[in-house]
């Protein structure tokens, strides 16, 4: 019998690929060496930083890692704040959001997290009325320093501070995460005494959760960020100690797989059978879709939850087009036991269900759906989490990252620029001057409108 399921090394995930077999064979032998250059080619160019994110486990410098516990710290011991506004969007708040919610169960500080990510005026006005500026920490992230929607809804909470606080208050409740030499955000931040966190220049915003932009959030949340940077360590060490060589290494395998379904299976479903990293699909969507896609290249990104899902897409996923690969990620041990009751009621789906456990009865309807999926020749993989905890999502995160690294050099795009996303901001821009100089152009055609109503006032 073949093997078909493997550990990445040390860490706390492995990975299935049964799923494949009906599918895909073997790597080739004239493909071995293809595969094997471009698995070379991607670690040595993320060891010469073309993206700092494969540093950041082992460079302190890089993650700023102890900057973030230092101010975590300080803001936590204040005793004065109970929530925090994170203003951020795409990669600037993907990766944080997942690990809040992944790691909730885990927080030792009981700080709130509000999350504004689009400049939509019902949301604001309907969230931040709840909150208390004097007990509310805002923190801004945006590498650039310009990005439009983080910069409209920060200067909103900024206002909303000062109008309390005043504005050495508001600096005071203000944390900024910027680049650290060229961003509008930064200069604000010296100009207003802003307390502030960098993010190397190295490391693109889908990748930065290995930076303040993860950190700062995990270690305010009271979680231990020296385990996450430790899950990621150990993927990173599982990437350099397995070699070119195809049949050892599991981001071949798994490259390949999805390599060969290229053409024949372009939508790729992530599905986490756990409610709490359920935002890892969503994380994963940006990852995957602004990494891969280009030059008439990807693959369309799905987020999707177990069991919930069964009820909505698995129709779809069996009998529909059979143009998709279903990732599975499926939780070991999820650390706690709840047991169904009975509850003075006899049927047969009542008494079939006394005394299950809740996390038993969520594994069991992964491994079935996991077979519908194989025995209907759905192409599909598993990667396991032994439980979720700071370690194993950065191994997870880390993991997936590395993979978009090599897919993408496999592919011949560059996995770490976004030039669709940078001429949608050009548009952007041009159409906000546009309305800036026609406000400016109709106030000054209101104020002559106004003088000679004035003036017409006045003779008669």
């Amino acid at each position: 019998m073949s093997v078909t399921a493997s550990r990445f090394g040390s860490s706390s995930l492995l990975l299935d690929w049964s799923g494949f077999n009906s599918h895909v064979k073997e790597i080739a032998p004239e493909n071995r060496s293809k595969y094997g250059a471009a698995w070379d080619k991607t670690t040595a160019s993320l060891r010469n930083r073309v993206s700092g994110f494969y540093d950041c486990p082992i460079d302190g410098e890089l993650s700023q890692v102890a900057a973030c516990e230092t101010l975590a710290k300080k803001l936590i011991d204040s005793g004065k704040f109970k929530d925090c506004v994170f203003i951020g969007i795409g990669g600037s708040s993907l990766g944080p959001m997942c690990l809040m919610d992944s790691l909730k169960h885990l927080a030792r500080n009981p700080i709130q997290f509000h999350f504004f990510e689009n400049p939509d005026p019902i949301d604001w006005c309907y969230r931040i009325q709840k909150l208390n500026p004097a007990q509310t920490l805002v923190c801004v992230v945006t590498k650039s320093g310009t990005t439009y929607e983080t910069l409209s809804i920060f200067m909103l909470a900024f206002d909303w501070l000062k109008k309390t606080l005043g504005e050495d208050g508001a600096s005071q409740n203000t944390v900024a995460i910027t680049d650290p030499e060229k961003s509008e955000l930064l200069d604000f931040a010296r100009a207003k005494s802003i307390s502030t966190l960098t993010i190397a220049p190295s490391v693109g915003g889908r990748y930065s959760v290995f930076t303040p932009v993860g950190l700062f959030a995990a270690a305010l949340a009271g979680l231990d960020v020296q385990k996450f940077l430790a899950g990621a360590k150990k993927i990173r060490e599982y990437c350099e100690k397995h070699s070119s060589t195809a049949e050892k290494n599991l981001f071949i395998l798994l490259a390949n797989s999805l390599m060969t379904l290229e053409k024949s299976h372009p939508v790729h479903v992530m599905m986490p059978y756990s409610t709490p990293i359920r935002l890892v699909a969503n994380w994963w969507v940006q990852l995957w879709a602004e990494s891969l896609g280009k030059d008439g290249k990807g693959f369309t990104a799905v987020p999707s939850l177990g069991a919930v899902d069964q009820h909505s897409m698995l129709q779809l996923l069996r009998d529909g087009p059979n143009d998709k690969i279903i990732w599975f990620i499926n939780v070991q041990d999820f650390g706690v036991t709840v047991t169904i009751p009975n509850v003075g009621f006899k049927s047969k789906t009542f008494d079939l269900l006394e005394k299950q456990d809740l996390g038993t009865l969520l594994s069991t309807e992964f491994r079935a759906i996991q077979k519908v999926m194989t025995n209907q020749k759905r192409p599909n993989f598993q990667l396991q989490i032994d439980s979720i905890n700071e370690e194993s999502m950065g191994s997870v995160m880390f993991f997936f990252s590395v993979l978009t690294a090599y897919m993408g050099e496999l592919m011949n795009v560059n996995p770490f620029d976004q030039p669709g996303v940078e001429e949608g901001k050009i548009y952007i821009r041009e159409n906000l001057v546009k309305q800036k100089e026609m406000a400016a152009s109709n106030a000054v055609a209101k104020e002559e409108e106004n003088e000679v109503h004035r003036l017409r006032f006045g003779r008669e």
